[in-house]
C-alpha cells in the first residue's frame, strides 16, 4: 500500500556535502505520525541538517512501520554511515521512577501499573543518574526491530528523557514561582513542571483544541499547588502566534513565552530562520549522545 509521505521540513546547506558524516551523529525522533532527524557534528557542536516527515497516524502499528519503510525508500541520507545513530521514541506509554526505588527486573510492572500492556511491545528504561530518575517506556517491538536493523544501532531512548536533560539549561529552571514546559505535537502535548529546580510532574495528554491544553495545564498546576497566574509557561512545537492553540493558551496564561533554542550549540543559517521552539525536542537529543 502506498502512503502520502512527504517532508514537512527539509533543511541543510552546502556544508553537508563537504562534511565527513562518519564523524557525525544521526539523531532520529519517531512520534505519532512523524519521523524526524538531525545531523549533528560533535566536534564543532553544530547541527548540519534537519528533516521532518509527517503522515496520517494509524491505529495499527504495522501501518506506521510501512510508512517509515517508505521514508527509507525515498531518503537515501538515512543509508549513510554515521559515527552513531540515536533513536528516540515519543510514545505515551512511559513512566518516571525514582532511581532509589527502581528494580530492573520489575520495569514492566512499573509501566503497567500506569499504562495498559500492549501486544508486541518492548519495554525499555533510561537511567538518568544526574536527576536520580529512571524513565521506563514501551515501544512497538516490530518498529524497534526494523529501525535497529536499518541503522545497526542499540542506542535507544525515550523523547522525554532528552527533554528532561534540556530543561535545566533554561534560565527559569530555578524559579521559585515555577516554570511549566509545554511541548506540543499533533493531538498530543507533554507537560513538565518545575519549582525551584525540582521536578514536580511530567505527563502527556491528548488534545483536540487549545482549550484542552488550558484545561489540563491549569488543572495540573492547581493539583500541584502552583499558581497559574505566577508560573511561567513555555511553549514549544510547530506552532505560530496566530494558531488556535497559542491564542487559547495566551488568553488564560498571563506569563506565556516560547521556549528558546538550546544554547551551547551552533545551527546552520537555514535552521536559524526557523523558530527555535519548532524542533526543541529534536535538538535536545544532542544532549544524550
Amino acid at each position: 500500500m502506498a502512503y502520502n509521505i512527504h517532508p514537512s521540513y527539509a533543511v541543510d546547506d552546502a556544508t553537508l556535502l563537504e562534511t565527513d558524516l562518519t564523524t557525525c551523529h544521526l539523531l532520529v525522533l519517531i512520534g505519532k505520525g512523524t519521523f524526524s532527524y538531525a545531523v549533528f557534528d560533535p566536534a564543532i557542536q553544530k547541527f548540519l541538517a534537519l528533516k521532518s516527515y509527517s503522515y496520517q497516524p494509524q491505529k495499527m502499528a504495522v501501518a506506521d512501520l510501512e510508512m517509515i519503510e517508505q521514508v527509507f525508500d525515498v531518503d537515501k541520507l538515512l543509508l549513510t554511515a554515521f559515527k552513531s545513530v540515536l533513536l528516540a521514541f515519543d510514545t505515551p506509554e512511559c513512566s518516571l521512577i525514582p532511581e532509589t526505588h527502581y528494580v530492573p527486573r520489575l520495569k514492566k510492572d512499573y509501566l503497567h501499573a500506569v499504562h495498559q500492556e500492549k501486544l508486541q511491545e518492548a519495554v525499555l528504561a533510561d537511567t538518568m543518574p544526574a536527576l536520580s530518575i529512571v524513565n521506563v517506556f514501551a515501544v512497538d517491538k516490530d518498529l524497534l526491530g526494523f529501525l535497529r536493523k536499518e541503522f545497526s544501532t542499540d542506542r535507544i531512548i525515550h523523547a522525554h528523557t532528552a527533554l528532561l536533560q534540556s530543561y535545566p539549561m533554561d534560565l527559569d529552571y530555578q524559579s521559585g514561582d515555577g516554570v511549566a514546559f509545554v511541548e506540543v505535537q499533533r493531538n498530543r502535548f507533554t507537560l513538565t513542571v518545575y519549582t525551584s529546580g525540582n521536578l514536580l510532574i511530567q505527563q502527556q495528554h491528548e488534545y483536540q483544541e487549545g482549550l484542552d491544553i488550558v484545561y489540563h495545564l491549569v488543572n495540573t498546576l492547581r493539583q500541584l499547588g502552583v499558581d497559574e497566574q505566577k508560573i511561567k509557561v513555555k511553549l514549544s512545537g510547530a506552532l505560530a502566534t496566530d494558531s488556535q492553540v497559542y491564542q487559547e493558551v495566551f488568553k488564560f496564561i498571563p506569563r506565556l513565552e516560547w521556549t528558546q533554542r538550546l544554547s551551547g550549540f551552533k545551527y546552520i543559517t537555514q535552521m536559524q530562520e526557523i523558530p527555535g521552539y519548532y524542533f526543541h525536542n529534536l535538538y535536545a537529543l544532542a544532549l544524550c549522545v
